[in-house]
C-alpha cells in the first residue's frame, strides 16, 4: 500500500511539475515579449530625444539671444524705442519670439515627458515579468526535487518488496 501510495504521489508530483514547466514556459515567453518592448520603448525613448534636438537648439538659441540683447522687457522696448513704431515692432517681435518658444518649450516639454513615462512603464514591465519567471521556475525546481525524492522513496519501497521471500511477496500480492 506504501508503494502505491507513493506511485500516485509521484504521478501527481509529475503532473504538477509538467503544469509549473509549462506556466514556466509561458512566463518566459512573457518575460522575451517585455524585455522586447522594452528594448523597443528605449528605441522609441532614443528616437524622442533626437526629434527633440531642434528643440534644445532652439532653446540654446533664445538663451543666448536675450543673454547677448540684454534687457528685452516690455519696459526695456518704451525705454530703447525711438518712435512709437518702432516700440509697437519691438514689442510685437517680442510678443511672437515668447509665443513660439513657449509653444517650442511645450513641445519639447511633454515629448520629453511622454518619452521617460514609455521608459518607466517598459521597465516595470519588462521587471513583472523576469519575477513572474523567475518564481515559476523557482516553483518547477521545487516540483521536481519532490519528484525526485518520491522517486527515491518509490525504490526504496521497490527494494524492501525485492528483499521479501516468495512467500511475503503473495501474500503482500493477494492483500493487494
Amino acid at each position: 500500500s506504501k508503494l502505491k501510495e507513493l506511485s500516485n504521489q509521484a504521478l501527481q508530483t509529475r503532473e504538477a511539475v509538467t503544469t509549473a514547466q509549462r506556466d514556466a514556459n509561458t512566463k518566459l515567453a512573457a518575460q522575451t515579449a517585455a524585455d522586447d518592448r522594452h528594448r523597443a520603448d528605449l528605441a522609441a525613448l532614443e528616437a524622442e530625444n533626437s526629434r527633440l534636438q531642434p528643440y534644445q537648439a532652439a532653446v540654446d538659441r533664445i538663451a543666448a539671444m536675450e543673454y547677448v540683447s540684454g534687457r528685452t522687457g516690455s519696459f526695456a522696448a518704451v525705454l530703447t524705442a525711438a518712435s512709437p513704431q518702432q516700440l509697437i515692432d519691438k514689442l510685437s517681435l517680442q510678443r511672437a519670439v515668447g509665443a513660439e518658444t513657449a509653444n517650442q518649450m511645450k513641445a519639447y516639454s511633454a515629448g520629453r515627458d511622454r518619452a521617460a513615462a514609455a521608459a518607466r512603464a517598459s521597465e516595470m514591465s519588462a521587471a513583472a515579468a523576469r519575477a513572474a519567471a523567475e518564481q515559476s521556475a523557482a516553483v518547477r525546481a521545487d516540483l521536481q526535487s519532490k519528484y525526485k525524492e518520491l522517486q527515491r522513496q518509490i525504490a526504496d519501497a521497490e527494494a524492501q518488496y525485492s528483499a521479501l521471500t516468495p512467500q511475503q511477496q503473495a501474500v503482500i500480492d493477494s492483500a493487494v
